[in-house]
């Protein structure tokens, strides 16, 4: 059994992204300059963030030999993850998302078809490569898949670090308690705890968990529950901010990379701020993700010496 750094278990998909024209003729065809076609999701994304940085990663999931497949299967391979946890199943396809980009505002409209999508099957979780991996990072689109990861990993003693947009609460609170680090959107934290602002949130949801909890808003920021109050992590100033797509992504990425590191949270959170700054200025949630020889033109001003250094240092291995 091969060792990983960091396995995904998690939604498979394709995105196809592009800027919507300002001004679309209903009935009318539009043309459009920018256009992406790129492996997306949750874990996805940040898996191949963190594999892009020298980790060794895999990936689970459940695909046929069709032409979409074809392409997760390559998007994975060219993002440095492992394939060896796909299973070849000629009625599973990846899910695919249309994903249109607002000029102005960066804001996003997805549009997600998942017909005759692989979902995975208790069976198939990877039991053993997480026991040997140092990371497990999963999300709520296959609340059992989930569930079985989560159980392997609490067996093992593997960190493990979920991604939570939606589901049925009772389920997903459950969840919540099984997992190591807990990092959702604000307005899920919300959603799930009835309360309105992040220190709310998470007071609130931390009577379902002993993990750390973190949430995050966009621009305004990430908040994490610690003793005596709430720790609170700026973002990282962007130089351009052009698709939102992916930032949530990256964010646990670099939050991962501090749980593969041993790092503390503060770091664990700085480092997730600053590849969300990296991933905005480009279409595509994978576009703008540095490779590790690229980390010492990317750890530039904005982030802290500690985080530079560490950055640097992790750049340099072999």
């Amino acid at each position: 059994m091969k060792k990983y750094d960091v396995v995904g278990v998690g939604l498979n998909i394709i995105d196809l992204l592009f800027i919507s024209p300002e001004n679309v003729v209903a009935d009318g065809k539009q043309f459009v300059e920018d256009f992406v076609m790129q492996g997306g999701a949750p874990i996805g994304s940040a898996v191949s963030a963190i594999a892009r940085m020298g980790y060794k990663a895999a990936f689970a999931a459940r695909m046929d030999n069709s032409t979409l497949s074809s392409i997760a299967r390559s998007e994975l391979r060219s993002n440095n993850i492992s394939d060896d946890l796909v299973i070849t199943d000629s009625k599973s396809k990846p899910a695919i998302a249309i994903v249109s980009i607002d000029k102005k505002t960066s804001g996003r409209t997805v549009y997600i078809g998942m017909k005759d999508y692989g979902f995975l099957r208790k069976k198939d979780i990877p039991v053993e490569a997480i026991r040997n991996s140092k990371l497990l990072m999963a999300d709520s689109y296959d609340f059992d898949a989930t569930e079985a990861a989560l159980a392997a990993a609490a067996k093992c003693g593997c960190r493990s670090l979920v991604d939570f947009e939606y589901g049925d609460k009772k389920r997903t609170l459950k969840l919540i308690g099984m997992a190591t680090d807990i990092v959702l959107p604000l307005e899920c934290a919300c959603r799930l705890s009835g309360k309105k602002d992040a220190e709310s949130a998470l007071k609130a949801l931390a009577k379902y968990t002993d993990g750390q909890l973190v949430a995050t808003d966009g621009k305004r920021g990430s908040w994490a529950l610690v003793q005596g109050g709430i720790y609170r992590q700026g973002i990282v100033p962007e130089s351009a901010s052009v698709d939102s797509t992916g930032c949530g992504d990256a964010f646990h990425a670099g939050y991962g990379i501090g749980l593969i590191e041993g790092w503390d949270l503060p770091l664990r959170m700085e480092c997730g701020a600053w590849l969300a700054s990296l991933v905005i200025t480009k279409l595509g949630g994978r576009t703008a993700l540095p490779f590790k020889k690229d980390i010492a033109k990317y750890a530039r001003a904005g982030i802290s010496k500690q985080l530079r250094a560490k950055l640097l240092e992790i750049s340099k291995r072999k």
